[in-house]
């Protein structure tokens, strides 16, 4: 139970940092490109709750194997 909760809190601040990113990257090559920012509003929530589910199933197919 322990592993599955580090696993899936990893995952979650894992994915928030990488949305927050991904996000502000996104932004940065439409200010160039378009001269207006554009990007995801919630992108860093979505890859946040994307990575909790991953993560779950990453850790029941891993402990279903051992």
């Amino acid at each position: 139970m322990r592993n599955k909760a580090g696993m899936v809190l990893f995952a979650i601040l894992g994915g928030f940092v990488g949305g927050f990113v991904l996000s502000e990257v996104i932004g940065i090559v439409g200010l160039l490109l378009f001269d207006r920012a554009i990007g995801f509003r919630y992108l860093p929530f979505i890859l946040a709750a994307a990575g909790a589910v991953l993560g779950l199933l990453f850790v029941n197919r891993w402990t279903r194997r051992r």
